[in-house]
């Protein structure tokens, strides 16, 4: 991630996310629609200083639907909280099971861009290049940022959790449904701390935190849970997969961000010392 502060404000362009209103993330970073459709390619071209930064623009600048505005007191400030954003996406990636591209940064909002405008790439590795179409924010969505968001960045603290939203916010980056797998289970097996009997233990430790109370889906939750280690457990070991991988490997996102999401609103990750029976 690079990225530069000058003057007070600037704005991380967003890919995969759409919102109608204003959220605010934190007291410096505010989640805004973005709209850059009077773009043409040309003008785009034209706000780059740097030759490598014209294939990142020419490739997301059609594809823009939100942005971070970042505000500070001082430029350096700025850099540090702009540069400290992009887990402010990994979180909104992993909290909305979407894929949030943050491969701009402007020093003016979306809609004023113009040919005396100044993009950059923040990375040049093109993850979030894709056809899928954005995640359109709702009304229970933004409530749930508006009550949640700030205990999921205290979480990131936490290097279960860190682990966690990171591998459910790139397994996509992978092009072979194995290592998807891989990535996503190295996030749901982080959260916990099995190491013996491992296929009952997680099963047992994931239905009892997700469903603390209701004992039918607790159960319903262990079993479903066990059959999705095996799938894991043929991906990653090379053998051949019962079913549907790909469906196993959207079952696992699932369930790895239910994981994250329940950790948020509990304000902490799994006890395993409070989850045996």
């Amino acid at each position: 991630m690079q990225v530069v502060g000058t003057g007070n404000t600037t704005y991380i362009l967003l890919s995969g996310l759409e919102v109608a209103t204003d959220v605010e993330l934190n007291e410096n970073v505010n989640l805004l629609a973005a709209d850059t459709s009077h773009l043409d390619l040309a003008t785009s071209i034209s706000t780059c200083t740097r030759p490598d930064d014209i294939a990142v623009v020419a490739a997301f600048i059609p594809r823009i639907t939100a942005q971070m505005k970042i505000s500070a007191p001082t430029p350096k400030e700025l850099a540090a909280i702009a540069w400290n954003s992009s887990w402010d996406a990994l979180l909104l990636s992993a909290i909305f099971h979407t894929e949030v591209g943050f491969n701009l940064q402007s020093d003016t909002e979306a809609s004023s861009i113009s040919s005396k405008s100044h993009l950059r790439a923040t990375n040049y590795h093109m993850h979030g290049l894709t056809q899928t179409s954005p995640h359109k924010l709702n009304a229970d969505d933004v409530t749930w940022i508006t009550e949640h968001f700030y205990n999921a960045r205290k979480l990131l603290d936490n290097d279960k959790f860190q682990t966690a939203v990171h591998c459910l916010a790139s397994y996509r980056w992978h092009a072979m449904p194995r290592i998807k797998m891989a990535v996503l289970w190295a996030g749901i097996e982080g959260m916990f701390g099995a190491s013996s009997e491992i296929r009952f233990r997680i099963s047992l430790y994931i239905a009892r935190f997700l469903h603390p109370v209701d004992a039918d889906a607790c159960k319903a939750k262990f079993e479903s849970v066990k059959k999705l280690y095996n799938s894991r457990s043929a991906a990653v070991h090379g053998s051949k997969v019962k079913g549907d991988l790909a469906q196993a490997v959207e079952e696992s996102a699932e369930l790895l961000k239910n994981l994250i999401r329940q950790s948020v609103i509990n304000k902490g990750t799994p006890n395993e010392n409070e989850l045996v029976p």
